[in-house]
């Protein structure tokens, strides 16, 4: 098959899941087909880190980002920002995150999650690198929080789905919002409103695989493949030329990120046990609806 004129970037995806286990090697060959030439993987708690790394290490075309996921806030202790900058200065990670509030499901106390918040926050700002913020069912306290960081701060707002008030915090703020599979929903209009009119320089593509599987895709499992869907839907959305969305969005996320040139990075490479460590249980707070 020949090889994708595009060249794509997932900035959000979590490949080191269990769901990839057997086929890791093969899910990103495919994405590198369609023209997804690099993947930001997303390490949202400790030991998800380290597998993240290895991950990272055994693809020149995979990044990592680093951080505590707010359904995990109950890890959160006085060692995990010492740990979490170790961490982000061994690996060279892109960014601090994901991180943030999530209101939606049972887990740790919003107090809890704000504190786990607003110290990973600083940790951004002193690190000088973007954060991936995950807003789920708490845009109030979300949008608080950050509008009280630093004008400095460079926010991705990975998956977004809030409304007016946190896309005119971010517009007003320079930040990126992330489109995925959310965007791609039939009851999801407002959002979509939102989209079409948001800067497009400040956009990114993402697929949050395993999770959030654009509507009309039959696999249940999201992959990075899918961000080629991702991109049309949104050119058409914005009555522009699908190659003309790459571009700009794929600017974007290499500014953002800082991420290595097309040119150096692969996602070829590795085995499908690249990432195996011992892991818990999946998480059932995951959002995958």
């Amino acid at each position: 098959m020949a090889a994708s004129s595009l060249s794509l970037v997932d900035t959000h995806a979590h490949l080191d899941d269990e769901s990839f286990d057997g086929d890791r090697s093969a899910v990103l060959a495919r994405a590198a087909e369609v023209g997804v030439t690099r993947v930001v993987n997303i390490g949202y708690r400790p030991v998800r880190w380290e597998t993240s790394a290895a991950l990272a290490a055994g693809h020149p075309g995979v990044s990592v980002a680093l951080g505590l996921h707010p359904q995990h806030a109950d890890e959160f202790d006085a060692d995990l920002i010492p740990r979490l900058e170790a961490r982000i200065t061994v690996v060279g990670a892109v960014a601090v995150g994901e991180i943030g509030l999530d209101y939606f499901r049972d887990g740790p106390s919003p107090q809890v999650q704000r504190r786990a918040m607003e110290a990973q926050l600083d940790l951004a700002i002193r690190l000088r690198l973007p954060v991936v913020i995950h807003q789920r069912a708490a845009e109030e306290d979300c949008a608080a929080i950050l509008g009280d960081a630093p004008v400095g701060l460079l926010a991705v707002l990975h998956s977004f789905d809030g409304t007016d008030l946190l896309a005119g915090l971010a517009e007003e703020r320079g930040w990126i919002l992330g489109v995925g599979g959310l965007m791609t929903r039939a009851s999801n209009e407002p959002l979509r409103a939102i989209i079409a009119r948001y800067p497009l320089e400040r956009l990114v593509l993402e697929t949050d695989s395993p999770y959030l599987v654009p509507s009309g895709t039959r696999d249940r499992r999201n992959v990075p493949a899918n961000v080629p869907r991702i991109a049309a839907r949104l050119a058409g959305l914005r009555g522009l030329p699908v190659d003309a969305v790459a571009r700009v969005t794929t600017a974007t996320a290499e500014q953002t990120f800082n991420l290595p040139s097309e040119r150096t990075a692969s996602l070829d490479g590795g085995s499908e046990h690249a990432c195996t460590t011992v892991l818990p249980p999946p998480d059932p707070a995951r959002r995958d609806d």
